[in-house]
């Protein structure tokens, strides 16, 4: 819904998890030295990147007129050109893997602020668990999930300082909208307009713009409170593992916990569940 919102404004394009801006990063060959046709043919391989048909040509006279030389500046001609399509001056990228590479990123791009939307863990994982083809397939193992990720974009954000690193909260959204999304605004200096919270009119709706229509059909709705609510959708012992294992995050974010006392059996659960979340991230890693 962030994107949408955002991209619902006059002057910004946002790619709908473009993804492959840090994927290719970790090319060491586009990286050392920048060279056109390695970075075409990469990018033409990325099905992410296929998936925003921007025409090959238009990329090319954007790489020549800007006589690009490195990968960032590269990207910037991606970007500059999807923007344009679509009448636009400016662009922005709605990829939540991107809070792994906060670092990479602020490096990589000097001028570029990042918005980090922060929603309690516990509906987050309630989400998971709606696709488990792709996330995690447990309570235990959304807790860990959502704890690390967001702990680590916290810690490389900070980093970055308060001039391009800000925190978004999802409730806050989901709440008042209006004051919400005009605080986004002035973190990136863009006039605020009362048209971007109806995203949910646009003529295109992003079940088209995904490989996963199934998991934005709520997207194309207005704002609506309640779509998850872990009190009443997740059980007291799932609960209170969820607190056992993310409760000091869920704490430091001023989330209130369940309320309930951590027993034998909830470590068990615990530790279970981090035995599988390792496994899972290290067949994730070596494609297996």
């Amino acid at each position: 819904m962030f994107g949408l919102i955002f991209d619902s404004h006059p002057q910004l394009a946002i790619a709908h998890e473009a993804h492959f801006v840090a994927a290719l990063a970790q090319n060491p060959n586009l990286i050392r030295a920048f060279d056109q046709a390695l970075f075409l043919k990469a990018l033409e391989a990325n099905s992410n990147f296929r998936r925003l048909a921007i025409p090959r040509s238009d990329i090319e006279k954007q790489l020549q007129a800007s006589e690009v030389t490195d990968y960032a500046s590269g990207v910037r001609a991606v970007f500059e050109v999807y923007a344009r399509l679509r009448g636009k001056t400016l662009y922005g990228d709605k990829t939540p893997g991107y809070v792994s590479h906060l670092g990479l990123l602020g490096r990589l791009f000097p001028e570029a602020k990042f918005v980090h939307i922060i929603r309690d863990g516990r509906d987050v994982t309630l989400s998971y668990l709606d696709r488990p083809e792709w996330g995690p397939r447990s309570v235990a193992e959304g807790a860990f999930y959502w704890k690390a990720r967001v702990q680590r974009g916290r810690k490389e954000g900070a980093l970055l300082g308060p001039n391009r690193y800000f925190e978004a909260r999802y409730e806050s959204l989901i709440e008042d909208p209006g004051r919400t999304v005009a605080a986004v605004c002035q973190f990136l200096g863009i006039e605020y307009v009362p048209e971007m919270l109806r995203y949910h009119e646009r003529a295109v709706p992003v079940e088209s713009l995904t490989r996963d229509p199934q998991a934005y059909q709520s997207s194309s709705a207005p704002l609506t409170v309640g779509l998850r609510n872990w009190r009443t959708q997740l059980s007291t012992a799932d609960a209170t593992l969820f607190d056992a294992i993310a409760g000091d995050l869920l704490n430091e974010l001023g989330y209130t916990l369940s309320g309930q006392k951590t027993k034998a059996g909830t470590r068990v659960r615990a530790g279970i569940g981090l035995i599988r979340w390792q496994a899972r991230r290290l067949a994730s890693k070596f494609g297996k």
